[in-house]
């Protein structure tokens, strides 16, 4: 997966965090199954973006999971830190394949 370009902007200490992992343009909007935002894929079903409702700029954490990815943000003083993981059709997150990818803001 490609690293993706984080935009953030909050106001008044929170906002909404959109991470891209694709140049775009994204099509429709799908709803987490757990966690607050939504997130845009490919027609094939790969991950192209994701975006978080609510995050505070200082301190937070937060897991938006889809039927085929789980993705999870952290924010530790201002620093932001994300990973994504594909997902097993059952719903859980295999072991050995887990991915993780990191970057500060």
């Amino acid at each position: 997966m490609k690293k993706a370009r984080v935009t953030f902007i909050p106001i008044d200490g929170t906002g909404v965090l959109h991470l891209d992992f694709h140049p775009g343009p994204f099509g429709d909007a799908t709803e987490a199954r757990k966690g607050d935002g939504v997130g845009f894929f490919s027609q094939n079903g790969e991950l192209q973006g994701v975006t978080f409702d609510d995050v505070d700029a200082e301190q937070d954490h937060q897991v938006l999971e889809f039927d085929r990815y789980r993705v999870e943000v952290t924010v530790n003083r201002g620093k932001i830190s994300k990973s994504v993981v594909p997902l097993e059709s059952s719903g859980k997150a295999p072991r050995s394949s887990k991915k993780r990818t990191e970057d500060a803001a």
